[in-house]
């Protein structure tokens, strides 16, 4: 899969980074690998950004319980998916299921360490199961 989207144009930030220059700010988006796979690298990831000097800095992070292996780097945003936002939900309960340990994160913008999270519901689903869940395309305005 790799291979047919880098010949398609895409690059991949697999434990890399790369610099925006987007309305004259400069942006760094670092990418890593998948945290339950053992390639979630995010020292290898800032090692190949730039000095930050004023740069935002936005992590693209599938699974937010990895976050804690970010706690001593620079960044300021971090984009993740993966829960689909407690994808199960039954409101009698008010419990939802959603593949992470931190329950805590599932879904929306959350402050950590000052820094903020967020996490998308995504479309996706488990064996087209979604209860109580709304898919979502989340749109994020930065000021």
């Amino acid at each position: 899969m790799p291979s047919l989207l880098t010949a398609a144009g895409v690059q991949l930030l697999h434990n890399t980074s790369r610099e925006l220059t987007v309305r004259g700010r400069r942006l760094q988006i670092l990418g890593v690998g998948d945290w339950w796979s053992g390639e979630c690298r995010p020292a290898r990831a800032f090692l190949t950004a730039p000095p930050r000097a004023g740069a935002v800095r936005l992590v693209l992070n599938h699974n937010p319980d990895a976050k804690a292996a970010f706690a001593p780097f620079d960044w300021d945003l971090m984009l993740c998916g993966h829960t689909h936002g407690g994808q199960i939900g039954i409101p009698a309960l008010a419990r939802r299921f959603a593949p992470v340990q931190d329950k805590r994160f599932i879904a929306g913008l959350y402050p950590w360490e000052k820094r903020q999270i967020f996490i998308t519901r995504g479309v996706g689903n488990i064996e087209r199961a979604r209860f109580f869940c709304r898919p979502e395309i989340s749109t994020l305005l930065v000021a």
